[in-house]
């Protein structure tokens, strides 16, 4: 989805950040049009809401601060004594992730989470963990603790923490061809609910009204990066003996490739959220 029939000014200049921007834009327009026609209708609100995706589309953010954090992130588990898996992957398709959460929930409705500190989108590195256990439970019908730590934890006497840590994943620079570190990464996205009317579930196909909600998502072919700290005494357990997998290092490859594979993040049924890798180091 491209929205290229609006013609805003561009308030993304007058502030360093664009999160804040979009959110301050939104607020501004939303007060001024209350106060000139002392209404909101949902044709003020969607006038809003492209104008703002016009921005996100065009916005090259730059992502020399997400390559420091890594960096730094990389160096503090390395000077922690874990084995570090380092990855790299690139987006085949458009990734949410967040959808009920963040600022941008407050202006379309479907969230994203995002940094504000570093202003850009990321993908939590619970989420990644979370869908990494995922699909080791899938594969070895709920085994797994001596790795990921109980599923239930809290208040536990005998409760421990897992043996792996994951960062959250941020975007960095795209550019093949130079040395730029400014990259587009969101762009216009639809969701269009059909078996909803007045907000409630329809009960025959003849009353569905398809009510699109436009917010944004993550751009394909946006490259990420991640780390995967592992404490050098793990083991992978019982999950390992079911697997047949030798050391802790080589399950949490083989869970990580997998779930790269079969989507992180909201919406993977429509094919959001699947990666390629494109670069794999171990430490």
């Amino acid at each position: 989805m491209s929205i290229t029939n609006q013609n805003p000014n561009n308030f993304c200049n007058k502030y360093k950040n664009f999160g804040l921007a979009c959110l301050r834009k939104f607020i501004d327009d939303y007060l001024k049009s209350a106060k000139d026609t002392s209404e909101i209708n949902s044709t003020t609100i969607s006038k809003i809401r492209k104008e703002i995706i016009k921005e996100a589309e065009n916005k090259s953010f730059n992502l020399s601060l997400t390559k420091a954090v890594m960096e730094e992130t990389k160096n503090a588990l390395l000077a922690l004594d874990y084995d570090v898996i380092d990855v790299t992957a690139r987006l085949d398709y458009k990734a949410i992730s967040g959808m009920s959460e963040g600022l941008f929930h407050l202006i379309f409705e479907v969230g994203l989470n995002y940094d504000e500190l570093l202003d850009v989108p990321y993908i939590p590195g619970s989420t990644i963990k979370g869908i990494m256990r995922s699909r080791l439970y899938e594969l070895t019908k709920n085994k797994g603790e001596e790795l990921f730590g109980p599923l239930n934890n809290i208040g536990k006497d005998n409760a421990w923490k897992g043996k792996i840590v994951v960062s959250d994943a941020y975007p960095i620079p795209n550019n093949k061809n130079n040395n730029s570190e400014e990259t587009k990464l969101l762009t216009g996205d639809i969701l269009n609910p059909h078996y909803y009317k007045n907000n409630e579930a329809v009960k025959s196909e003849y009353e569905v009204m398809p009510t699109p909600i436009i917010h944004i998502s993550i751009r394909d072919n946006v490259k990420f990066r991640f780390l995967i700290g592992i404490e050098k005494n793990a083991n992978p357990g019982e999950a390992g003996k079911i697997l047949n997998v030798k050391s802790a290092k080589e399950l949490v490859m083989i869970l990580l490739l997998y779930s790269l594979k079969t989507g992180m993040g909201a919406r993977s049924t429509k094919g959001y959220g699947f990666f390629e890798v494109e670069d794999f180091l171990v430490m």
